[in-house]
């Protein structure tokens, strides 16, 4: 017997490799996503903004990485959290004054633009179709501000492909993996989130007919079909475990991987499993050991991966 509604999902026609350069952004599903394939040993650009939730956000985020345009002073504002920060940014990247934020700011920009100019694939994981706009302008985070600071509007699907489509037309030489994020936006209702949602899905349909280097992953669907449950979710029943990310993260590598490279994935995750493990005894010759074997083990897994990049 069948105990799930089973999502098919289409394999990727080119799988990636530890050769493969990526560059997440989008909501927190994206930044959970990327932080797991880091501890994986894959090439994954810096954040350079914290998570950005609706599609005006996140393309104006691509829009600065392309020209590496650095913040300036009249983009800093001090929020009602005591810390300085931008509307272009998520409050974790305010900072105790307006010169450690700009610094700061600057640097993971710079950084992530020039990798951002030698990455194969983009990663975007959209969260909701609702944006809040201050004087004209779509913030990435309202920062604590009170409500009427801020307009906020809809995006039809229309609207994001307007949004998206002069993006990717000038990065066709980049894989773009749209995925729509399971994380439920309350804050807007619950029929609110799912008309977010439905914008958010008939635009990546969209473009999908626009632009054949982009490839849809179902993470929304999954979630709602073969994870419907809230035991997959945590304590807010809005954002998911790490049960149900690992699942989706599994599901991507199964689907997006090339064979050797799901091996050699599989080992590094079974490495860093043993890493993590606590010793009853630490001072013990036998654990001594046993991390010098780690070691070794670790070393190889690295060097293994480095010769995949040399290819």
């Amino acid at each position: 017997m069948e105990w799930q509604t089973k999502v098919a999902v289409e394999p990727l026609k080119n799988r990636f490799s530890y050769a493969s350069r990526f560059l997440f952004t989008g909501s927190c599903f994206a930044q959970e996503l990327a932080e797991k394939m880091q501890d994986l040993h894959f090439q994954v650009a810096p954040d350079a903004f914290g998570a950005l939730f609706n599609p005006a956000s996140i393309v104006s985020a691509l829009e600065r990485l392309e020209g590496a345009v650095p913040f300036n002073a009249s983009e800093v504002r001090k929020f009602p959290y005591g810390a300085y920060g931008s509307f272009s940014h998520h409050t974790l990247f305010s900072k105790k004054n307006a010169a450690a934020f700009l610094e700061h700011a600057n640097a993971r920009l710079q950084e992530t633009a020039v990798f951002f100019e030698k990455t194969n694939t983009v990663i975007l994981t959209l969260g909701t179709a609702w944006v809040y706009l201050y004087e004209g302008k779509a913030v990435a985070n309202c920062h604590k501000l009170p409500g009427h600071y801020f307009e906020r509007v809809f995006l039809e699907p229309e609207q994001i492909v307007d949004l998206m489509t002069p993006v990717l037309q000038r990065n066709l030489d980049k894989l773009w993996v749209l995925t729509v994020s399971p994380v439920r936006h309350l804050g807007e209702g619950a029929h609110g989130n799912q008309l977010s949602k439905a914008s958010l899905l008939l635009a990546t349909e969209y473009l999908q007919k626009l632009f054949d280097n982009i490839y849809y992953f179902p993470s929304y669907e999954i979630v709602m079909d073969q994870l419907r449950d809230y035991r997959f979710y945590g304590p807010d029943r809005c954002h998911l475990t790490q049960e149900a990310t690992n699942y989706i993260l599994k599901t991507f590598i199964k689907v997006a991987l090339d064979e050797n490279t799901i091996q050699l994935s599989e080992k590094v995750e079974k490495l860093n499993k043993s890493l993590l493990h606590k010793p009853f005894l630490s001072f013990t010759e036998e654990h001594a050991l046993f991390v010098k074997k780690l070691d070794k083990q670790r070393d190889k897994l690295l060097k293994t991966i480095a010769n995949k990049r040399n290819l």
